[in-house]
């Protein structure tokens, strides 16, 4: 027997979610996202409950990380980057970049997170 069966098999297996190891509070002009563990809720216009369905690091690392959010008729896409002080503002640690969208329309927001 060969070994392709397993390989295919290893590669169909699901993605499982992870949470994210701190709860975070993100911010920016017009928009908050507060993060705990596997679970988002989203305030830009109007407010969305997010699941975590990825957690992505980077390959070289911990940092950046894209954390890909969906809910009902809503979805986001996160990234998250560590650094002394935010690039958006100086509360936070973290940089935040939220791509989600309202309507047909795509939105790229950012902020800070603590």
């Amino acid at each position: 027997m060969t070994k392709m069966p397993l390989i295919l098999a290893l590669l169909a297996a699901p993605v499982q979610a992870q949470a994210v190891t701190d709860d975070l509070m993100c911010s920016g002009t017009d928009w908050q996202l507060e993060i705990t563990g596997d679970a988002a809720e989203f305030t830009y216009r109007r407010t969305s409950d997010l699941n975590l369905m990825l957690d992505t690091p980077a390959q070289t690392g911990d940092w950046p990380r894209a954390l890909t959010f969906i809910g009902r008729g809503d979805s986001a896409i996160v990234i998250l980057e560590a650094a002394d002080a935010c690039r958006y503002g100086d509360t936070g640690q973290i940089s935040a970049q939220v791509l989600t969208q309202r309507g047909e329309t795509p939105i790229l927001l950012t902020g800070c997170c603590l």
